[in-house]
């Protein structure tokens, strides 16, 4: 082994002494290092920075080459060497950089000189992202964190995966990246090192592939945004020379400091409105904060392009701190310009002396994509500008644009890139390791041998623990049948499944479940690039399901059973047996919420009744867009009464009977036969496409969605005494207002065309809510309304609008933004002919502690104030909600 370790020394030496290039260290002239100081290689259109002790290291062949040193709040300085054999020492020294007067720069304009320039850099971002054709180039990530916080219940789970607060992870990765416009992206990493392989995260497509002449990247708005004046204001700082560029510096401020939008300051290239260089922050979902530092370069005097990219990142989830920093550098750049577009083009702003216009016959040629030489500067509007781009954006939409797809992106790992040893990352790494770099790597590699030497335990215990247990019978477990993996038997934990009301007393489901897990096929025909398969099912299986039923306060054993077979884009299911129904199921309370209610505050919400049953449903998805589901159900329907009225607490109240309360009186029901139908279709017309690596993707810009359903009672069919038809569209969408927030919509309404004779369970019944505890979407719910009062089988319709605000009360203090506090306000209103249009205003504080939201809101009929609650929602996702139930089926 001592031989060994000689002869790799000896052999890296070998490398050193023949590798040449040049080295060395770079600070200011007050003396300060400067680390992640840019440095550019002319000759080669490659990027790199100095590690955080300032240090670098460029590999390069012999021969002349010009070098350029950049570094915030310095001048660039160019150096120009000839590189013999051997490495070249060379420490640089950065001069503070001086700014010029807005005087100078200005004309002397009335309005904040940032104004006029953002708006040219707003008008020409949709030119700079045409202006490149295609591009390549080779990227090296290199990324960086640790854990800065664990919390003490979970310090020993986390100490055991050799997760800790002194330990950093490193991973690196070289790629070979290539664009094509106009969205389309390739990566092939061709090396990695990570800690673990399943932990590579130095992906560095997501940041390459970004821009921020887009309106958002990571979905923050960006400055360069065609929207960016509703959420920024941007004020001059000031202008320096770089060579023979003016460089304006501006500050980014938002007009209301929250998450997703950016706060810093970017850099732009005076006449040509290019991104200089860029250095913004932003804190992103769950209150994660991000800092974005980019330096960009003229690339042969073709376009300005990003060759050093830094981001930070920092964050605290579930009581987890962590931090982490990616560095990239972009080399070989080879460019290929859009020819089909002016290559000088001169923004002429409102506030401008000189006016002028691109000519109809430039314009022209744009729009049909003549190819010519356009070397002369073409002087236009801003406005105008924005309007020829959008013209020629539309002319160049080709046939993927034309089936709405948006990107396409690639991504491959080679076979060996985890291969590479330390040489050749000695040789390829563009950015030294610093020296607790060095450190870190050294701890990784000593916390791999010991995880290898725990996978064969592990898979030891993780084989008992498959096994049965006799304890099974009340926790529940799931077991593989054969050695396939494709015969699963379970048991359900009977625990998850205790509930209480005052109809059945305690009771509790019991379910097992026998599970055949069916290959899914596919026509491998087909280019998948062409067919949208993100909407199929993962799993095609059959599923065999019993449940018994066993209510204390009844004595009685109730149960039923699923058959489901579950295909590639869709399911067919039959359920048939004996068991309790709720009346509303629109959606209905939830047992565990009743449950709580009726033990701890005396209140018995929910309404059910028995039902002897045959139900059949099925489910299908024609594509991302559409998709429809169909029920057919038979019931011998049973009326209930109350048989338990135990509760923990004593609050001197009655428990209400087990039958709905509706304005009008409501006909009994028992021994109703009922046979009942519907069939329900969905649209979602908003949905754009990326293809990655082969696979069409849904991207739903824009949740709007149109329903339809149709509701049948069968008169005399087997017996059925129910007749009635009842028709319902809906509709929901979303509204951005910039910095004003962001509006939730949802409608639906409703006709019976025929109601001779139904059940009060086949009436229209709405999403109510009596309990200060909700687990329903706050826009497709009431927050007040009792959950039968106005249930109806005549026409109605109801309305959701909820608005969040960026900043509105609480929310005016920038920091309580930062904590992830979000305001709301919304309407619901309810219309039938009994419902004296009632209507619910109120306000909404989401995002506490990350998961709870509190409300206060007020009911009104015919504008008369009724009244006042305070509610507690568990959701905090718009349009979406969590639920704490047991699946039917999984």
């Amino acid at each position: 082994m001592k031989k060994l370790f000689t002869v790799l020394i000896l052999f890296y030496s070998f490398f050193q002494i023949n590798a040449q290039g040049v080295r060395g260290v770079v600070y200011g002239d007050d003396g300060e290092i400067l680390p992640f100081a840019t440095i550019y290689v002319q000759e080669t259109g490659s990027g790199t920075s100095t590690n955080q002790e300032a240090y670098y290291e460029l590999q390069l062949k012999k021969g002349k080459y010009t070098l350029q040193y950049k570094f915030v709040g310095y001048e660039t300085v160019t150096k120009k060497i000839n590189l013999e054999d051997g490495n070249l020492q060379l420490d640089v020294q950065l001069p503070k950089q001086s700014l010029l007067l807005d005087e100078v720069t200005t004309s002397a304009k009335a309005t904040d000189p940032a104004n006029w320039m953002m708006r040219k850099a707003i008008a020409k971002s949709s030119y700079h992202r045409q202006q490149i054709d295609a591009y390549s180039g080779t990227v090296y990530v290199k990324g960086k964190g640790r854990v800065t916080d664990i919390p003490f219940y979970l310090k020993s789970v986390l100490k055991k995966e050799g997760i800790d607060t002194e330990t950093m992870i490193i991973t690196e990765s070289v790629s070979e990246v290539s664009y094509r416009r106009p969205n389309q992206f390739s990566e092939k990493v061709i090396s990695i090192y990570a800690s673990k392989k399943t932990d590579f995260n130095a992906n560095p497509m997501r940041f390459i592939a970004g821009s921020f002449y887009q309106d958002e990247i990571a979905s923050v708005i960006s400055p360069l945004s065609s929207k960016a004046f509703r959420y920024y204001k941007f004020k001059h700082l000031g202008a320096f020379m770089d060579g023979d560029n003016l460089i304006n510096k501006i500050k980014v401020i938002p007009k209301v400091p929250a998450p997703n939008v950016f706060e810093g300051e970017i850099q732009l290239v005076e006449e040509d409105w290019a991104l200089y260089r860029v250095d913004l922050k932003a804190q992103i979902e769950l209150g994660i904060d991000v800092r974005i530092r980019q330096v960009y370069q003229n690339i042969r005097n073709l376009a300005w392009m990003p060759i050093t990219h830094q981001f930070d990142v920092d964050g605290k989830i579930m009581g987890v701190g962590f931090e982490g920093k990616y560095l990239a550098s972009m080399s070989n750049y080879n460019i290929e310009l859009n020819p089909a577009l002016p290559r000088n083009i001169k923004i002429l702003d409102k506030d401008d002396v000189e006016q002028g216009k691109m000519t109809e016959e430039i314009i022209q040629e744009a729009k049909d994509l003549v190819v010519v030489d356009k070397q002369d500067q073409v002087a236009v509007k801003s406005e105008d500008l924005s309007d020829i781009m959008k013209n020629y954006k539309k002319s160049q939409q080709d046939s993927l644009a034309k089936q709405d797809i948006i990107g396409v992106y690639n991504f491959k790992v080679d076979s060996g890139a985890y291969n590479q040893d330390s040489m050749f990352w000695a040789q390829i790494r563009p950015i030294p390791l610093s020296t607790d770099e060095s450190r870190g790597y050294a701890k990784i590699d000593s916390l791999n041998i010991i995880e290898d030497l725990k996978v064969s335990e592990d898979s030891v215990k993780s084989v008992k623990k498959s096994s049965f247990q006799i304890a099974d019978i009340l926790v529940g477990g799931n077991y593989r049948l054969d050695s396939a993996k494709r015969l699963y038997f379970k048991i359900y934990n009977p625990i998850l499944n205790i509930q209480f009301n005052t109809v059945e007393g305690l009771n509790m489901d019991y379910s097992i479940g026998l599970k055949r897990f069916i290959p899914i096929k596919f026509d491998t025909t087909l280019d998948k690039s062409s067919v949208d398969r993100t909407y199929f099912n993962r799993n095609s299986y059959a599923l065999l399901k019993p449940t018994v039923r066993y209510s204390v306060a009844r004595n009685k054993v109730i149960g039923k059973i699923l058959a489901k077979y579950q295909f590639k884009t869709g399911d067919v299911e039959f359920r048939a047996g004996r068991y309790i129904q709720q009346f509303n199921d629109a959606p209905a309370v939830t047992p565990l919420i009743n449950t709580s209610f009726t033990t701890l505050w005396e209140q018995n919400f929910m309404k059910i009744y028995e039902k002897d049953f045959m139900k059949l449903n099925f489910e299908r998805k024609f594509s991302v867009k559409m998709g429809m589901s169909a029920e057919l159900e038979y019931q011998e329907r049973k009326r209930l009464n109350d048989n338990a009225d135990f509760s923990i607490v004593d609050w001197e109240r009655e428990f209400t009977p087990n039958f709905p309360v509706n304005i009008n009186p409501v006909d009994d029901f028992d021994g109703q036969n009922a046979l009942t139908a519907n069939v329900k279709f969905y649209y979602q017309p908003f949905i754009k496409y990326v293809i990655r690596n082969g696979i069409k993707r849904p991207v739903n810009q824009r949740p709007t969605r149109f329903e339809l359903e149709y509701y049948k009672g069968f008169k005399g069919v087997v017996g059925s005494d129910v007749d009635f038809d009842r028709l319902v569209i809906g509709y929901k969408d979303e509204y951005d207002f910039g910095a004003k927030g962001r509006t939730y919509f949802n409608s639906r309404m409703g006709v019976f065309l025929n109601n001779n004779n139904l059940g009060f369970m086949d009436y229209a019944h709405f999403p109510g809510n009596k309990a200060f505890i909700t687990q329903n979407d706050p826009v497709e719910s009431y927050r007040l309304l009792d959950y039968y009062r106005f249930s109806t089988d005549q026409f109605y319709a109801q309305y959701f609008i909820f608005h969040r605000f960026r900043k509105f009360l609480i929310t005016q203090i920038p920091a309580t933004r930062f904590m992830g506090l979000k305001e709301g306000i919304f309407i619901n209103h309810l219309f039938t002919p009994e419902s004296n249009n009632y209507t619910e205003l109120g306000y909404s504080l989401d995002g506490i502690l990350k998961f709870f939201r509190i409300e206060i809101a007020t009911q009104y009929e015919n504008m008369q104030y009724k009244g006042w609650g305070l509610r507690v929602g568990i959701a905090t996702t718009l349009g979406g909600n969590i639920s704490i139930n047991v699946s039917d089926d999984e």
